[in-house]
């Protein structure tokens, strides 16, 4: 049980070969089940070398619109004839993109598939610009890394209407793959009026799609609705308001979250209540077949739901080693329930419910210190950041730190951790550098804090701006950490139209590792495979040819991550190649050439087959 729900999580530790270095991968939203936002496998970047000499930016992917979901991360993905850290990145204008997560030379996508034209806000009279141009792919995917699958949803023009489906696509391709896709449909959705807003989720072989609105349009109701992860057959459909209406899973992006017995946590806003089957401004808890097992209301949902005071800004988060779930939503009002025994109406079943912030929340993440304790981090709307302690089953309803700094508007702080453990904490900040970016794009800044400290900014993107800045802030998408590594989505440098994945990492400050020893060349049919020894402090490798008809080295595959490369067609007769080891101080000297003639090993095998 504990194997296959550190499968199902976001956080899972391989071993590739690079020097025997285990990678963490971020498969889902937030990194876990738990939805705590944090990579505690986190080695390299440290209090110490997380700053503006040692690091920064160091290369960005351009894409072709807004970027709303948070990147997700693959470590060791076979893709041709080698492997590589793959980092996967959705725009609104339905296209999804894989990148070399380590490579800066590396321009172009590994690959790049686009599902056609995506539905826009002028398609109905929404009346607010919440999202301000296209709604292609809106919510974060998630990862299956058994199956090798990501599975994503993309809403399309189709007949003169309009279509949602769900795509199931090869990590290593991009190619669909079998029963992919297929069309989400349910008893009164409509898939103009839905905005499949929170993170999917995967959860016991099946995949979980939430939806909300678009700027509270209606018709619309809340869903959940599960689908097999082989088979995409529809398992379950829950509608938070059936007799009613709207009761969005809405959660600012956030997918739900589940615990260790597969029960699945959500948070609704505004709509229909009557406490039966109907139930907006609530904490639901669902059997994985997505039965109605709890919930908890508060007090004031009338009100909650006369002013606009959705409850589900947040999403619902567990606290790892409590029966704790805690969300809040636009009153700024902090929940923390039991999770086993939510208690229905009123705010006295609540453990505690006080107020935390100005306005809107919406990102919190927990990180469990070794000098601090558990620690929850929260960045609201029109307020500070602050940090509130944990003791037993109660959260401190004062601050234990905060920061002075009071942000301008909408949406306040979207939040990540990555620390080692218990120790290195950072805390990772993407917010809007000035104004307010509810109705337009609004320049953003990355800030990383010491996470047992916050008073001690560690770094910014703005320090070196020229180098660092990844303009357009992209609006409830939480930086991605991992292997050294921070991925952050944009929506680029226009309000619309533009977006792009900018890789922040050390820079160079020391000696290239050395070049690799041992190259040896295998053919086998016509085809060379390469292989080498692993360099301590190598993170990529390159491959290249000294083929005569070259001026100069012809690079044939960057950014692998193991020692080996294969499928290599040779140039005539003779070919030679060299390896080079690579990582954030340079490229190494090549290593030995390796010669292979063609001729004569074909000739070796012809004469190996007639001996036997």
């Amino acid at each position: 049980m504990k194997f296959c729900r550190l499968l199902l999580g976001a956080s899972i530790l391989l071993l590739n070969g690079i020097a025997g270095v285990a990678q963490v991968d971020v498969l889902t939203q937030h990194n876990n089940l738990e939805r705590t936002g944090a990579n505690l496998q986190e080695t390299v970047l440290t209090h110490q070398n997380v700053n503006v000499k040692q690091f920064g930016m160091i290369f960005k992917g351009v894409v072709d619109d807004q970027v709303y979901g948070q990147p997700l991360y693959v470590s060791h993905v076979k893709v041709g004839g080698g492997f590589h850290d793959v980092v996967y990145v959705t725009t609104v204008n339905n296209s999804v993109y894989a990148f070399d997560a380590n490579e800066a030379s590396a321009s172009t996508p590994i690959w790049h598939v686009n599902f056609g034209t995506p539905a826009n806000l002028h398609d109905a009279d929404f009346g607010c610009l919440d999202i301000n141009g296209k709604m292609g792919i809106i919510g974060t995917p998630v990862i299956d890394r058994q199956s090798g699958t990501l599975y994503v949803i993309a809403l399309t023009r189709a007949g003169g209407g309009f279509i949602q489906r769900l795509h199931a696509l090869d990590i290593a391709t991009g190619a669909d793959m079998t029963n992919s896709p297929v069309t989400i449909a349910a008893k009164d959705f409509d898939p103009l009026m839905q905005n499949q807003r929170p993170a999917l989720l995967l959860s016991r072989g099946v995949v979980y799609i939430g939806y909300a609105s678009h700027c509270d349009k209606e018709p619309y109701h809340g869903f959940l609705m599960g689908y097999d992860a082989k088979s995409l057959r529809q398992t379950a459909v829950l509608n938070t308001s059936p007799t009613g209406s709207e009761a969005s899973i809405w959660q600012s992006g956030q997918a739900p979250a589940v615990d260790a017995d597969g029960n699945i946590y959500v948070v609704t806003g505004n709509g229909s209540w009557d406490g039966k089957v109907n139930f907006s401004e609530s904490f639901l808890r669902l059997s994985p077949e997505l039965n109605l097992l709890d919930w908890f209301t508060p007090t004031n949902h009338v009100e909650l739901d006369a002013k606009d005071l959705d409850l589900d800004s947040s999403g619902a988060t567990l606290i790892p080693g409590t029966n704790l779930v805690l969300g809040g939503g636009k009153e700024g009002v902090l929940y923390v329930l039991d999770k086993r025994h939510l208690g229905h109406l009123g705010d006295e079943h609540a453990l505690q419910h006080f107020q935390v912030g100005k306005s809107h929340m919406h990102s919190f993440v927990y990180w469990k210190s070794d000098s601090k304790g558990p620690l929850l981090y929260l960045w609201g709307q029109i307020d500070r950041l602050k940090v509130f302690g944990l003791t037993g089953d109660k959260v401190t309803e004062t601050p234990l730190m905060e920061r002075p700094e009071v942000n301008q508007g909408h949406p306040g702080g979207m939040l990540s951790i990555s620390a080692n453990g218990g120790k290195e904490g950072i805390l990772w900040a993407a917010i809007h550098a000035t104004g307010d970016s509810w109705h337009e794009s609004r320049p953003g800044i990355l800030h990383a804090y010491d996470a047992d400290d916050v008073s001690h900014e560690l770094w910014n993107s703005l320090e070196d701006a020229k180098r660092d800045d990844c303009n357009n802030y992209s609006k409830m998408a939480p930086p991605t950490i991992a292997n050294g590594k921070v991925y952050l989505a944009s929506f680029g440098t226009e309000n619309v139209g533009t977006g792009q994945m900018c890789v922040y990492g050390l820079l160079p400050d020391g000696q290239a590792p050395a070049a690799p020893d041992g190259l040896q060349a295998k053919v086998q049919k016509g085809v060379i495979s390469l292989s080498w020894a692993a360099v301590p402090g190598a993170r990529t490798y390159t491959v290249k040819s000294l083929d005569s008809a070259n001026d100069a080295p012809s690079t044939l595959a960057t950014g692998l991550v193991s020692p080996g490369f294969t499928g290599i067609t040779p140039y005539k007769g003779t070919s030679v190649y060299v390896v080079t080891a690579v990582n954030s101080n340079g490229e190494s000297v090549p290593s030995k050439p390796v010669t292979v003639d063609l001729q004569r090993a074909a000739s070796v095998q012809r004469n190996h087959g007639m001996t036997h």
